[in-house]
Parts: structure tokens; sequence; C-alpha cells
């Protein structure tokens, strides 16, 4: 793989970014959600020393399950499958009990906005923590896959020079025997050639 279809690696600031916007939407979203389920389970016949414990039980569940996703952010997808699971779940029962709740505020108050609008009002802070949740997820895995790929090129890289090094060597040692074994044969032709000259008349006194 080249450099070219490796796609860009996100920023850690980018990351960093992305974190403290979800953790302040999961802040004010929470705030308003408690304050909505509190009066709701009020409404529905709890004590209302009591009341408050619901929303920590509905909005929990979804502070729990975004911990959990985060914290298991690069498993496999089965390995995530049930803290998302939860983590719908939870989103969906507080926009439910969000939206009963401001129809019902309406409907008490007598204000000329329509309970659809005012439900959608309501709705809205759950549904935006779950999209951010996703996104921000989405963003470290999409950060670890190319950290991945980098890795894999490096070490296809590495592995390739090294093969090239070791290759270029062994040619090199080839040759260098080679040019042994001429040098020797020189030598021995040489040789040859000397052992069958004749040998030189003695001169006589």
């Amino acid at each position: 793989m080249s450099n070219g279809t490796i796609p860009n690696e996100p920023h850690r600031a980018v990351l960093w970014t992305a974190v403290g916007a979800t953790v302040i939407i999961a802040v004010g979203a929470f705030i308003l959600s408690f304050a909505a389920l509190t009066d709701l389970a009020q409404r529905s016949g709890i004590e209302a020393h009591l009341a408050w414990i619901w929303p920590i039980i509905v909005d929990g569940m979804i502070v729990a399950a975004t911990v959990a996703i985060v914290a298991l952010n690069g498993h496999d997808r089965r390995a995530m499958i049930y803290p998302w699971a939860l983590l719908i779940f939870g989103a969906i029962v507080s926009t439910a009990a969000n939206s009963v709740h401001a129809i019902l505020t309406v409907d008490r108050l007598a204000t000329d906005i329509p309970p659809l609008v005012s439900a959608l009002v309501a709705a809205m802070p759950p549904v935006v923590l779950l999209a951010i949740t996703h996104l921000t997820v989405h963003m470290y895995q999409k950060r670890a896959e190319v950290a991945q790929q980098r890795a894999e090129e490096q070490a296809l890289a590495e592995a390739e020079l090294a093969a090239s090094g070791y290759y270029a060597h062994e040619y090199e040692e080839d040759w260098q025997l080679e040019a042994v074994d001429e040098e020797r044969r020189a030598d021995a032709a040489v040789q040859a050639g000397e052992a069958m000259l004749p040998p030189a008349p003695s001169r006589q006194p």
C-alpha cells in the first residue's frame, strides 16, 4: 500500500476538541433532562424526595454506556453491540420521557406553542448526545485504522529494504568468490605453462 492511499490521520487536538464538545453537550443534556424527568416522576406518583432517583437511573445508563463505548474503542463490533444497545435504549427512553414532560408542561401553561414543537425541543438534548457520541467514537476508530495502516506500510517497507540488502550482500559474496576462483585458475594456468617449458640448456665450460 502506498502513502497516497492512506487517509490523513485526525490530529490529536481535533480529537480532544471533539471529546470536550461531547462532555459539554452531555453535561447540558443531563441537566435539562434531570429537571424534566424529576418533575415527570413526581407527576407520575413518585414522592418528591425520591423523584430525583429516576433521572439518575435513566440518564445514568446513558452516561455509563457512553463511557463503555469510549473505553472499548478498538475492539471488534461484537464487543460494542451491548454498550451501543444500552446507549440507544437509554436515549429512546430519555427522549420519550422528555417529550411527554414537555407536552404536559405546555398544556398546563396554556401557551401558544404547539405541543409538537415543545416535544421536539425537549427531545433534542438526548438525540444530539447520541449523535455526538457516535461521531467522537467514529473519529477515534478512524484514527486507529490510519495508525494501523501506517504501521503495516512501514513494516512492509522495512522488510523490503532488509530483503534487498540481504540479496545485495549475497551477490557481493558470489562475485568475490568468482574473482578468487578466476585468480586461482589464472595462477594454475601460469604454473602449468611454466612446467611445460623445456629446461634451459646448461652451458659447458
